[in-house]
């Protein structure tokens, strides 16, 4: 075939797909969850919060020096062959000049090297952390950056399955290496923090095995395929910024308000409450690669996604209300016993915010990657402002609050132009049916009855 793309492959099961993703992020769930718990018990809420701050920042700084081209990347390599090999080779390029710049200038940003604490202008922003603290985050940024790069890369050729084993893989990896630790000696945060960096050198050694195996790896950079990945960055990343700003802004402004124990505390109250998205985060990556299909037909499925994520979420968040406070209580421990009043707090928008994951990943894979941006500008403005007003009143159930205001918010505005672009209803997109419920209930016995092929 003479661009490289098998039409099987791109005409994938949807079910199917959305199965394995939704599958995987439960087990995800619980090893996050299970890490999670075990760095809180070791840790307490002073070192738990700056190990949080650590992996934020790297993230962050991958997002901002990736420039959306790991978007970009999914759209280029669901073409052919050909095109994934060379967007992939921009990629690695990319992950090591300019993830290796953005190492130098962050450090030089927090006033690493010092004789005494740092002192750059990056402390501002991002107080608390040591020196060798604050390294260890920047080190990070080329391991984040092509852990982003390879998994939209696998995305894009609708290798939905290797996605998901490489974010399982992850967390495995860093759960295995602190349990391994904490039974020959005690765990530090320095210590977790190395354990990070070598949990990202396995990621991307499996990143490069998996692209391998699909035929995308060994291609050569291509200036004409860089410039179409930085010209649609361009356009997708003030919006994927905002969108993780909105997530983790609570948490910068927690830290620099309230201070680092509360940010450790809060780090409990958002780590629970975002497992309750990984359903839409995982029907939101099936979507973008219909909506970057042009033989798809894109509105029908986001407005089905949304209907069924919108209820298992809703009825996902019943329990946790319920039980979340004692759950936190009980296996985190009395000192962490804050997070639960704040957990209540931030379900309503979370609940809400969950059309989001989905109806963005349409509004991009459509070609329309600025509106998404105007959506989460708007979100982030409204989490900022609400934040600055009552972290300082309500501490992090403020910051509960403010989430759950601006999540909202970003729903609303989401679900009207969504609505507008693709014709479908605010019924048919947000009101699960019977006929919806018995049709996948067939369509799953069917599956089974086929077994694996």
């Amino acid at each position: 075939m003479s661009d490289g793309t098998d039409p099987t492959e791109r005409r994938a099961p949807l079910l199917r797909d959305a199965l394995i993703t939704i599958g995987t992020r439960f087990g995800l769930a619980a090893l996050i969850f299970a890490t999670d718990v075990i760095l809180a018990r070791a840790l307490g809420p002073a070192a738990k919060g700056r190990f949080t701050l650590v992996l934020l920042y790297s993230q962050l700084a991958a997002l901002v020096v990736g420039w959306g081209m790991d978007q970009a990347l999914a759209v280029v390599a669901g073409r052919s062959v050909e095109s994934a090999r060379r967007g992939l080779a921009n990629a690695i390029v990319w992950s090591a000049v300019v993830g290796g710049f953005a190492v130098i200038v962050s450090v030089w940003l927090y006033g690493v090297p010092a004789s005494g604490p740092p002192s750059g202008p990056g402390t501002a922003i991002l107080p608390n952390l040591s020196a060798a603290q604050f390294v260890f985050a920047a080190v990070a940024i080329p391991g984040e950056l092509f852990f982003a790069f390879g998994l939209f890369a696998l995305l894009g050729r609708r290798a939905v399955g290797a996605y998901s084993a490489i974010r399982m893989l992850r967390a495995a990896v860093l759960l295995g290496a602190i349990l391994a630790t904490i039974a020959i000696a005690r765990l530090s945060l320095d210590v977790a923090l190395v354990i990070n960096l070598v949990t990202l050198a396995v990621t991307t050694v499996a990143i490069l095995v998996a692209a391998r195996r699909y035929g995308i790896l060994g291609g050569r950079p291509s200036s004409t395929v860089l410039k179409e990945q930085l010209r649609f960055g361009s356009r997708g990343l003030p919006g994927t910024l905002a969108e993780r700003l909105q997530y983790r802004a609570d948490t910068f402004l927690v830290n620099v308000i309230a201070g680092i124990q509360a940010t450790g505390i809060y780090s409990v109250t958002s780590g629970l409450a975002e497992t309750l998205w990984y359903v839409p985060n995982a029907l939101g990556l099936v979507m973008l690669s219909r909506a970057v299909d042009a033989h798809a037909d894109a509105g029908r499925v986001a407005a089905t996604l949304t209907r069924f994520t919108v209820a298992i979420v809703a009825v996902a968040a019943v329990p946790t209300f319920i039980a979340g406070p004692r759950l936190i209580r009980l296996v985190y421990g009395s000192t962490f016993v804050d997070a639960g009043v704040a957990l209540r707090l931030i379900l309503p928008g979370v609940v809400a915010y969950s059309v989001v994951a989905i109806l963005t990943r349409y509004i991009t894979g459509v070609g329309r990657p600025g509106t998404t941006t105007l959506i989460m500008v708007t979100g982030l403005a409204a989490n900022i402002a609400a934040n600055l007003i009552l972290i300082p009143r309500l501490g992090i159930n403020g910051a509960a609050i403010s989430s759950s205001i601006s999540y909202g918010l970003t729903a609303l505005v989401t679900l009207v132009i969504f609505t507008r672009l693709s014709g479908q209803g605010w019924l048919e997109t947000l009101v699960i049916r019977p006929a919806d419920v018995r049709a996948a209930g067939r369509r799953v016995i069917n599956a089974a009855a086929r077994g694996p092929r």
